[in-house]
């Protein structure tokens, strides 16, 4: 968040930050939405520093440097008329600028001279991509990573790195990489012996499983009136005895002969789009 001074504002600074910091714990939803704000934010305080004499040389100054070598020969495409910026053409700029590194040079001014069919496809493209992240980053392990941790938990797990965390169905909430010494702590044995949820717990745990299964649709254009975009399946919560119990019959409900937790390794759906 540099200014074009070189200064940094330390509360746009803060604001990153946090939502950096509380990032695992935000649904997916939400992060972006965060996110957009803040570039917001920031784009409108880049806005207001530069006025008068200053703001016209940096449009003179803009429209003299020449596009990269690879747009050189796709000058046809830029050749419709300045129109108006609305709010939903300005979101779909600033989200292909962000998402696609080629084209972060690409001006608002020029976007606009961009054929629609081209700014489409292009939005398309940073769509998917926000999908991708989404995917990776609020997706559950495969359950074969760690069998206890997908046989217990509550909503999402990480697993791999030094903040990841989880919540047992035990009460229990704590690191990923702690789980052998929780499964082993008296806590969690004493629970054992009995193996009982809280009906609130588990219709929490079935209620994210609905959600899975409906899956996430990150719009095309949040501006725009439709809701077309691409739908993806996020798989915040592993099925287990108390959510399926058809699947976990009594005889899997325990370590097998092996020692370890029989599980349900899922085939994530292909996300897919909607016009």
């Amino acid at each position: 968040m540099s200014s074009s001074s070189g200064e940094v504002n330390p509360n746009l600074a803060a604001l990153m930050r946090v939502i950096e910091d509380h990032q695992s714990k935000m649904p997916e939803g939400e992060y972006l939405v965060a996110m957009n704000a803040l570039g917001a934010l920031h784009r409108a305080e880049e806005e207001a520093k530069i006025s008068g004499p200053a703001a016209a040389a940096a449009v003179v100054v803009a429209r003299q440097q020449p596009p990269p070598p690879s747009y050189r020969e796709s000058v046809h495409l830029f050749a419709e008329p300045q129109r108006s910026v609305g709010e939903v053409d300005y979101q779909a700029w600033l989200r292909v600028t962000r998402e696609l590194p080629e084209f972060s040079w690409v001006t608002l001014d020029h976007w606009m001279t961009i054929l629609e069919q081209d700014r489409t496809q292009l939005l398309r493209e940073a769509t998917e991509k926000i999908a991708a992240t989404f995917e990776i980053k609020f997706r559950n392990p495969d359950a074969t990573v760690c069998p206890f941790i997908s046989r217990h938990s509550v909503g999402a797990w990480r697993f791999g790195t030094d903040d990841a965390s989880w919540t047992c169905v035990c009460g229990y909430s704590g690191k990923s990489k702690h789980w052998k010494k929780h499964e082993e702590s008296e806590r969690h044995q004493e629970w054992a012996a009995h193996r009982t949820v809280s009906r609130r717990v588990i219709t929490k745990m079935k209620r994210q499983i609905e959600d899975d299964r409906i899956g996430h649709l990150v719009r095309f254009n949040p501006s725009a009136a439709n809701r077309s975009g691409v739908r993806c399946f996020l798989a915040c919560q592993d099925e287990n005895e108390w959510t399926s119990p058809e699947i976990f019959p009594e005889a899997v409900r325990r370590l097998n002969d092996s020692g370890s937790w029989d599980v349900l390794v899922k085939e994530h759906w292909a996300r897919h789009y909607e016009m």
